[in-house]
C-alpha cells in the first residue's frame, strides 16, 4: 500500500447548546512510519468493525457538494487540504443544526492500492489514561483511540470515476448512535443503501441448489467454501465476484456454478456484498433459552442430530466426547 496524503482536524461540540467549533490543520502530515502506522491501525480496526453499509454518493448537489469537492481535487485545481477543510465546514453547519454532542478528529487520507485508489475517513478521539512522569509521579495523559473509531467512510475513487458501481461508498455508523450516524450520513452524502442481506439469501438459495445435485460429501465440503470464501472476502472489505466464488467452490468434475447461478431463478448479482450473519447460519444452526444454549453445524441435522416436528425434539448421536465426560461425571 502507499499513502498519497494524511491529513486531520478536529470538530467539537461540548453540549448540545454549545457552538460547534473546528480546529483545522494548514497542512498534510509528513508521511513517514508515525503517521502511516496511525492510518493503518484506523484500517485494521476498520476490517473488525461489523455493520458496514454500502452505497454511492447522492447525486443532489444541492445537499452533497462532496463530488464536486472530489472532481475539483481529483482535477487538481484544489489540494487535499482544501479538499478535507471543506467537507469539515461542511460537517460544521450540519452539526451545527442538530443538538448532538461531539469531539473527534477527523482524519482523511488517501490510499494508491492495486485494485485502486481510495480516500478514507476516520472520526476518532482521544482517550483519557495514567502515565507516570519524570518526578516518578502519576499523572494525566491522553492517547489517540485508533482501536475503536466512531464512525469512518471509505470511498473507492477508481469506481466512483468508473461510474459503473453503486457501492463505492462504504460507511461504519456510530454504535447505538442513531441522530448522530443520520447526521454522518448526510455529510458523507450517503445514497442508495444497498441489500446484502438480500444478496446473501439470493446466493444462498442458488448454493443450496446447487449442492442438491452434488454427492452428499461434496455438497457440504461446497456449501463450507462457499461460507469461508464469502467470510474471508467481507473480512478484507471486498465484494465476492460470481466467476472467482465459481473458481473457487466448483467440485471437479462438477458443473460450474456460475453457470448454475446464471440460469436459477434467484438471479444472483454477478458482484455482490456477503452478509456475515446470515453466512454463519448458514452453516450453523444455533439457538438459546434461559437455560440451554445449543449450536452444530448444518451438516449434522439429520444424522447426528435429528428433529422431530411432532413432539419438538431433538436427538443427538456421537456425543461430543468432552460432553459426554461431563454428563456421566454429573450423573455419579
Amino acid at each position: 500500500m502507499a499513502f498519497k496524503s494524511i491529513i486531520a482536524h478536529r470538530l467539537l461540540r461540548a453540549s448540545p447548546s454549545a457552538p460547534v467549533t473546528k480546529t483545522v490543520c494548514e497542512d498534510v502530515w509528513p508521511l513517514n512510519g508515525k503517521t502511516e502506522d496511525c492510518v493503518r491501525s484506523l484500517k485494521h480496526a476498520w476490517l473488525k468493525r461489523g455493520g458496514k453499509v454500502y452505497g454511492r454518493l447522492s447525486d443532489d448537489a444541492g445537499v452533497n457538494p462532496l463530488p464536486a469537492w472530489l472532481k475539483g481535487w481529483h482535477s487538481e485545481s484544489q489540494t487535499f487540504t482544501k479538499l478535507s477543510s471543506q467537507w469539515l465546514q461542511h460537517a460544521e453547519v450540519l452539526l451545527g443544526a442538530t443538538e448532538n454532542v461531539l469531539d473527534v478528529y477527523c482524519v482523511f487520507a488517501h490510499e494508491q492500492l492495486e485494485a485502486g485508489d481510495v480516500l478514507w475517513l476516520f472520526l476518532t478521539g482521544h482517550e483519557p489514561a495514567f502515565a507516570i512522569n519524570g518526578d516518578m509521579q502519576l499523572d494525566e495523559s491522553h492517547y489517540l483511540d485508533v482501536n475503536r473509531f466512531l464512525m469512518a467512510a471509505k470511498i473507492n475513487l477508481t469506481e466512483w470515476q468508473a461510474g459503473d458501481s453503486a457501492k463505492y461508498l462504504t460507511l461504519v455508523r456510530a454504535a447505538g448512535e442513531k441522530e448522530l450516524s443520520d447526521w454522518f450520513i448526510d455529510v458523507v452524502g450517503f445514497s442508495d443503501k444497498l441489500d446484502t442481506a438480500k444478496q446473501t439469501e439470493q446466493l444462498l438459495a442458488v448454493v443450496e441448489d446447487y449442492a442438491k445435485k452434488l454427492p452428499a460429501e461434496q455438497a457440504e465440503q461446497t456449501r463450507e467454501k462457499v461460507v469461508e470464501y464469502c467470510l474471508e472476502q467481507s473480512k478484507a472489505g471486498e465484494s465476492v465476484a460470481l466467476a472467482a466464488l465459481s473458481s473457487s467452490v466448483t467440485p471437479e468434475g462438477a458443473p460450474e456454478f456460475k453457470t448454475f447461478a446464471a440460469t436459477h431463478e434467484a438471479k444472483p448479482a454477478a458482484d455482490l456484498v456477503p452478509h456475515a450473519g446470515q453466512l454463519r447460519q448458514y452453516v450453523r444452526i444455533s439457538g438459546r433459552n434461559e437455560q440451554m444454549s445449543m449450536s452444530f453445524s448444518s451438516g449434522c441435522l439429520g444424522d447426528a442430530v435429528i428433529y422431530d416436528a411432532q413432539s419438538d425434539s431433538l436427538t443427538i448421536n456421537n456425543i461430543p466426547p468432552a460432553l459426554k465426560s461431563r454428563l456421566l461425571k454429573h450423573m455419579k
